[in-house]
């Protein structure tokens, strides 16, 4: 009976091991195929196979390609092998789940095409999905059976491998929409900005001639204009996720970003100091943003107050202005939605932006003088009385 006890207790050490090595890969900051060759290579140890591959799949044209491979370059399926899909165990893995085969000539699997093609009697194949949408298999394969089947623990760690790969290859893809969304706004941007320029400086050159109303006006939309462009600008890099952070201060912070705002004869209150971990210029935005928010609603001499929520889950931005109906609150974070006269819906987008990339939550609710009140959870944070000394 002891030896038993002991062999549980190495699956349970292997089974640690093998995991807490996976975790390593999918932390460091390497390419994708670095890391989805490194997790084939744990996962090819683990299953105790001789190959793995991660596929990619095109079910309506009927291919399979080997996008990354332990294979040698001269084996059966190396990196860049392409096929038709129905000379894959694939084909079924993507519609019928998990394939787990330890001896398929044994197990009534010899009239399958993949079978006829390659004579794999060793396959264990998991489906990869991203954005919904199929993306290929993770497989592991070896040219001989297997004493035994597929245990539950390899089928759960290459589940595991699985989809870690999926988030991985959503954050590539989330990274290439972000840098050309980027790019994208950086040069509209630019083309904007030199003819706006060239239009302020020859307002500016006619008004030193003689002054108007019409000039005025035309200054004040150009300026309104290249507000705008900002906005966009710094909404496009918003999503980006926060990698380097800083202890803050809310009080600090508040203030701050109250200064460069134009408050006219609005008032700023701090309720509690709050220290808590966040990106200084991106968090400015979040502040400066609401507080023109609850000025554009609340009027120039609206009261804004800033603190910490109970518990040290986070803070609020409360004004006693109009407040939001809640019929608004879902959609007020969306881009484009505004209900103000000279707005376009991209403040509190930008807001929500800053927080998703910190990785926050926010929440719109009603003050309790009935005005506004934005609650940023999710923070890592504390509140501390002895207000030392914090970068603001």
């Amino acid at each position: 009976m002891v030896p038993k006890q002991v062999r549980n207790v190495g699956d349970l050490t292997r089974d640690d091991e093998a995991r807490e090595a996976l975790y390593e890969v999918m932390r460091a900051d390497q390419p994708l195929e670095t890391k989805a060759k490194q997790a084939l290579q744990l996962g090819e140890e683990f299953l105790g196979v001789d190959n793995a591959h991660l596929a990619r799949i095109d079910p309506d044209g009927d291919l399979w390609r080997s996008f990354v491979s332990t294979d040698d370059e001269d084996g059966q399926f190396p990196a860049g092998m392409t096929q038709e899909l129905g000379l894959s165990y694939c084909r079924r893995t993507i519609t019928e789940g998990t394939i787990a085969l330890h001896a398929a000539s044994e197990q009534g699997w010899t009239d399958d095409p993949a079978y006829k093609a390659h004579q794999l009697e060793c396959y264990h194949g998991t489906a990869l999905t991203v954005d919904g949408e199929i993306y290929g298999t993770l497989c592991f394969v070896s040219a001989l059976p297997r004493e035994q089947p597929f245990s539950t623990n390899e089928t759960m760690f290459a589940e595991l491998i699985a989809r870690m790969l999926e988030h991985e290859i959503e954050r590539e893809r989330m990274d290439e929409q972000l840098a050309q969304l980027d790019q994208f706004a950086s040069t509209v941007s630019h083309d904007l900005r030199n003819p706006l320029n060239v239009a302020q400086l020859r307002i500016d050159i006619e008004r030193r001639k003689r002054d108007s109303e019409h000039l005025t006006v035309a200054a004040a939309s150009l300026d309104r204009m290249e507000e705008l462009i900002d906005d966009v600008l710094s909404l496009a890099r918003q999503a980006r996720t926060v990698t380097d952070t800083e202890r803050l201060s809310l009080r600090g912070v508040a203030t701050r970003s109250w200064d460069v705002v134009r408050t006219h004869d609005a008032a700023l209150s701090v309720a509690g100091e709050y220290a808590f971990q966040g990106d200084r210029k991106r968090v400015r935005q979040l502040f400066e943003n609401l507080f023109r928010n609850s000025i554009e609603h609340g009027g120039d001499s609206v009261s804004v107050t800033v603190g910490p929520l109970p518990a040290g889950e986070g803070f609020y931005i409360e004004d006693d202005g109009p407040g939001i109906p809640a019929e608004h609150r879902e959609r007020i974070f969306d881009v484009g939605y505004t209900t103000g006269a000279d707005g376009i819906g991209l403040g509190l987008a930008i807001v929500s932006g800053v927080v998703a990339a910190h990785d926050w939550e926010i929440v719109a609710a009603e003050s309790e003088n009935g005005g506004a009140r934005f609650e940023i959870t999710d923070v890592l944070g504390e509140v501390d009385e002895t207000t030392p000394k914090w970068n603001v």
